[in-house]
């Protein structure tokens, strides 16, 4: 910021200085023009009268024009010597000048200033800088002499340094303006980017709640908003994370310890009945099929995160699929006292993965015979809708609470996880069928009340 508004000054001075300069050149030039001009209209007035050497009528002419422009007027013949002065002191002298000398040497004019203290005789009275401007006066053979026009100059170094001063002035009440909106404007940019800034560090450190006041509409509102929408989102995932690793952890943990305690039993219990034995044997089987399939979920979820997630299509007939899904759940349902009914309305060929697709379909259908209660039923359609193969899996089940259902196809979530266990449940089934859907381009959405849920997905006919 220092450098920033260093800069800024140094460059503003060069500027003035050089502004400063060229106002001054200007304004010297025009006056030096403009005497320049005097000169040699005062030069032709006079040719006639030095033409004819009548000295009374060039003395009356010297004193009124000298008068008139508040200078002093000498006329000089080609010698250089004084024939006229208008204040009647350097008559008949030689003047010493290079202004004089370049008009003898064939010049048309000259200028020259000089300090009073070093212009020996002194051409205009009083201190400071004298201007001499000559100009030659010409007949129709020549030059016949020269105008030496004395000015005093002091008046224009006075102004000029006046109008510098101002300019300097000026030019100080700009800079400093300048460098108060540049402190301002400044602060009005740096105040968000280290706003910004201390952000990024609190994430880099793991804190994700961080967040940035946002204030108007301009750029770097929308990159504050951008920034939090990224915060969000990232402590939405690092709390998924921690949530799915914990969840994880719980689900592999139950069925270890069951298997640890039977298996335990099994070594330190006295010689047990074959029966009871078999059953403990029976119940490690079905808890390591069931570490299984919480490891295989979890292994399909990871697939999908990482978007390795590979679909080996194939075109198939989507009914028969939901028909084959529907019979292999026949025997479950019917275990648990649910009617399980299959309305197949048209024929529909796709291509994509048969067995992704199977497995969504049979996750849904096996769910709604899990929540069901006994008597109850599962009604499963398929139909064609324009482009779109459309299957509907209702059920007079429990239903699902207004409040969890946004979350029902989350991770490890379970409406009633003590139930859930008790069915087998790990809370991944919904979350892989969503995810399984959308590769496929399909849409699932859930619909439910306190007399059943219906869960509709479609996917788009290739």
């Amino acid at each position: 910021m220092l450098a920033y508004l260093l800069i800024i000054c140094v460059a503003f001075f060069v500027v003035a200085v050089m502004l400063v300069q060229l106002v001054g050149e200007y304004l010297f030039t025009q006056r030096v023009r403009d005497e320049q001009r005097i000169t040699l209209e005062l030069s032709q007035h006079m040719a006639e009268s030095l033409l004819l050497s009548d000295a009374e009528a060039m003395y009356a002419d010297a004193v009124s024009l000298s008068e008139g422009y508040e200078s002093r007027i000498l006329v000089l013949d080609m010698h250089g010597v004084v024939q006229v002065d208008s204040q009647s002191q350097l008559n008949g002298q030689r003047l010493e000048r290079r202004e004089v000398a370049e008009i003898i040497d064939g010049a048309e004019s000259a200028y020259g200033f000089y300090v009073d203290s070093q212009a020996g005789n002194s051409l205009f009275g009083g201190d400071g800088t004298t201007g001499l401007y000559t100009a030659a006066i010409y007949s129709s053979a020549g030059p016949i002499g020269m105008l030496a026009y004395v000015s005093d100059a002091q008046e224009v170094y006075t102004s000029m340094r006046e109008i510098q001063n101002r300019i300097v002035i000026w030019l100080v009440v700009v800079a400093l303006c300048v460098v108060v909106m540049s402190l301002f404007i400044s602060r009005f940019f740096t105040k968000p980017i280290e706003a910004l800034n201390q952000g990024i560090l609190r994430m880099t450190k793991g804190d994700f709640s961080s967040r940035v006041n946002i204030r108007g509409n301009n750029e770097f509102a929308q990159v504050g908003r951008a920034f939090n929408m990224m915060s969000e989102r990232l402590e939405s995932l690092d709390r998924s994370r921690n949530q799915f690793v914990s969840n994880a952890s719980h689900e592999l943990k139950t069925p270890l310890s069951t298997i640890k305690i039977l298996i335990e039993t099994l070594i330190y219990q006295d010689p047990m009945d074959p029966g009871m034995t078999k059953e403990f044997l029976s119940n490690i089987n079905s808890e390591i099929d069931r570490l299984n399939g919480i490891i295989s979920d979890l292994l399909s979820l990871v697939s999908i995160d990482s978007g390795e997630m590979r679909l080996k299509r194939e075109k198939f007939r989507l009914d028969d699929m939901v028909r084959d899904c529907a019979r292999k759940l026949a025997p479950l349902a019917r275990e648990r006292g649910i009617e399980l009914e299959e309305t197949v309305r048209d024929a529909v060929e796709i291509t994509a993965d048969k067995s992704k697709l199977m497995q969504v379909v049979y996750n849904v259908i096996d769910n709604a015979i899990k929540y069901t209660p006994r008597a109850g039923s599962v009604h499963v359609d398929m139909a064609r809708a324009g482009k779109r193969a459309v299957i509907r899996i209702s059920d007079t089940g429990i239903g699902i609470p207004e409040e969890d259902q946004k979350h029902i196809f989350d991770r490890f979530y379970r409406v009633d996880k003590a139930r859930s266990r008790e069915t087998g449940g790990t809370g991944l089934g919904l979350s892989i069928v969503k995810h399984a859907a959308q590769y496929h381009k399909g849409r699932i959405s859930l619909w439910s009340d306190k007399d059943g849920t219906e869960i509709t997905i479609d996917f788009p006919q290739n």
